[in-house]
This record gives structure tokens, C-alpha cells and sequence, in this order.
């Protein structure tokens, strides 16, 4: 009766393993073939884009001279040997990893894998506004030097004041200003030592601001998917396309289908979504209307899909319990 309960057991087990056993294999196969999967299964998914400052650990399993650690500079884009230079703004860790395996293969065609990790960010972080080339937060291992500063974030725009520059830093709670001149960095005189220390928030204000009978709004405030957020001094009703071509462009990852825009109309303000890629496609005026003084535009970043953000994820469970139970069933079943 026992031993013939056990055959019963042994044979109920060996049928669920050939019903479940397509299954498992199924499962590998549909991960091992997936595009999405680009990347490592134990790739970091960091949901928010990456920014300047932001450290990341490249390892390619069997190459180890691809072995690299990059950092993302003040435009958004990283150096990777032996690529070269790769626009990463707007993406997030996944999105990133799987550019940068597209970018490698070029030059290793049976490349298979690129894990990717978030590096340990510096602990000193400084905040830069005004006229530059990248306005933000930058992460530095140390107390940096305002050249430093400066260089990180690409250089002043050509319309910074640097004689009229300033540094906030906030001392028990109470901010102080420390006026710095800058005009002699680019020039490659001494400004004299002044270490920037964590939280210090480097303002470099336009010319503008110096100029009597000018206002600092006489133009369109631009931020958001464009080569450089910044303030695009205009006169009088600009196309909407002119005014981003000043801006740096909207980038490769900007929704030109959702612009947002606010204008006052003397009353009050207005918002409306202004679809550019109408006009860019059809030639929709309406989709490249003119923009005033003192008007702000938004060009919103392209958000993935629920199914490109979450698919890896399903299926790389998937792959997990299939190799355990391909594993399970080749012990049972040698």
C-alpha cells in the first residue's frame, strides 16, 4: 500500500513536471529573444532621468577593458570609450543601458551584455542659475573651485554678466551673498581662492539685468527637452520654431506633440498645448504660433510606454523562476 502510494506520488510528480516543463522553457526563451531586454537582467531601473553630475558603473562581462565608470556632464551627455561621446539626457538608467549597448555593438557586433549601475554621486552638491550653458544641481567629491564650477556646466552663455556674479550660501539658517567677479576666468587671469561648499548656489545674472530701461522679461522663458533652458530675449511676435532654434533645439527626447504654453493676453494668463509636430510634418501654422515677451514655454520630455517600462521587469521574473525550475527538474530528473 505505501510503495504503491509513493509510485502513485512519483508519477503524479513526473507528470506535472512534463506539463509545467514547456512552460519554463517557453518562459527563458521569450526572454532571451526579447529587444527590450537589452540590457543585463540586474540592470538598476532608476524611474527618473538621469542629471548632470550622475555616476554610472559600465560592466560588460568577458571584456573587462570595457569596464568603466562614466559621469554625466552639464549637456546631458557621457564619454565612453570607445564610443565616444553619447547623449544620455532625459533617459533613465534602463533607457541608458539599452542605448549604450546599441552604441557598443557598433563596435563589437557579439556583444550580449551591458550591466549597468548607479555610481555613488559626490557628497558635495552645488546649485547653478542664470545665464550658463546648464542651470541645475552638480554633484562634486570634493570642495570645488568656482573653475570648477564653471566648467562643469559647459561655460557662460554669451550673455552672462560675470563681473556681477554671486554666490548664496546659507550659514545657520541665514543665506549670505558673496559677490564674485568672473570676468577674468575665460581670459585665464586669477579671481583670486574662493572654495564653494555644499549648498552653495552660484548665480551668474544676464546682462540684461545691468542694462537701465531693460527688463530681464523681455523675452520667452524656455525649459523642459531643449539644448539649453534659458531666457530667448525677443522684441516682438516670434514663430514658436525660431524661438526653440535659440534655445538649443528641442532634443531627442522632447514631445513635440505637447508644448506647453503660457501667454498673458493683458488680462490674465493663458495656457494652451501647442502640437510643433504638426507644423513639422504638415506644415500646420497652427502648430508654430507666435510667441511674446514674457511668455513660457515647456517642451515635455517623451515618457515610455507602460509596456516598455514594466515588460523587462515581467519577463525577467519570468527567466528567474524558469532556470530555477529547468534547474529543479534536471536534479529531479537527471
Amino acid at each position: 500500500m505505501i510503495m504503491e502510494a509513493s509510485m502513485r506520488t512519483t508519477l503524479g510528480n513526473e507528470q506535472l513536471q512534463r506539463r509545467w516543463r514547456p512552460v519554463a522553457w517557453l518562459a527563458l526563451v521569450s526572454f532571451m529573444l526579447n529587444p527590450l531586454l537589452a540590457v543585463a537582467q540586474t540592470t538598476i531601473d532608476v524611474s527618473g532621468p538621469l542629471k548632470p553630475g550622475d555616476r554610472i558603473q559600465v560592466t560588460v562581462p568577458g571584456r573587462p577593458e570595457l569596464d568603466q565608470q562614466i559621469v554625466v556632464d552639464a549637456t546631458g551627455a557621457v564619454t565612453i570609450e570607445p564610443v565616444g561621446s553619447v547623449h544620455l539626457g532625459g533617459l533613465n538608467l534602463a533607457e541608458a543601458g539599452v542605448l549604450l549597448k546599441q552604441k557598443l555593438r557598433l563596435f563589437y557586433p557579439t556583444l550580449d551584455t551591458v550591466y549597468l549601475e548607479a555610481g555613488r554621486s559626490g557628497t558635495v552638491r552645488i546649485y547653478v542659475l542664470g545665464a550658463v550653458a546648464q542651470t541645475g544641481m552638480l554633484n562634486f567629491d570634493a570642495e570645488p573651485s568656482l573653475w570648477d564650477v564653471l566648467r562643469s556646466i559647459g561655460g557662460p552663455l554669451d550673455s552672462a554678466n560675470l563681473s556681477e556674479a554671486r554666490v548664496i550660501r546659507e550659514t545657520d539658517g541665514v543665506p549670505e551673498v558673496h559677490p564674485v567677479n568672473l570676468s577674468g576666468l575665460m581670459i585665464g587671469e586669477d579671481v583670486g581662492e574662493f572654495a564653494m561648499k555644499d549648498g552653495d548656489t552660484l548665480i551668474i545674472p544676464s546682462l540684461q539685468e545691468g542694462i537701465p530701461g531693460v527688463n530681464a522679461a523681455d523675452g520667452v522663458k524656455i525649459f523642459g527637452s531643449v539644448g539649453v533652458p534659458t531666457v530667448v530675449p525677443i522684441k516682438t511676435g516670434t514663430p514658436l520654431m525660431d524661438v526653440l532654434m535659440l534655445a538649443g533645439a528641442p532634443t531627442q527626447t522632447a514631445n513635440k506633440e505637447r508644448i506647453y504654453w503660457v501667454h498673458n493676453d493683458g488680462i490674465r494668463n493663458q495656457a494652451k498645448v501647442v502640437d510643433l509636430s504638426a507644423y513639422l510634418m504638415y506644415g500646420d501654422e497652427e502648430g508654430n504660433p507666435l510667441v511674446y515677451p514674457g511668455d513660457t514655454i515647456s517642451v515635455e520630455y517623451t515618457r515610455p510606454s507602460w509596456v516598455r517600462a514594466n515588460v523587462p521587469f515581467i519577463l525577467g521574473s519570468l527567466a528567474a523562476l524558469a532556470t530555477i525550475w529547468l534547474a529543479y527538474d534536471r536534479i529531479v530528473n537527471p
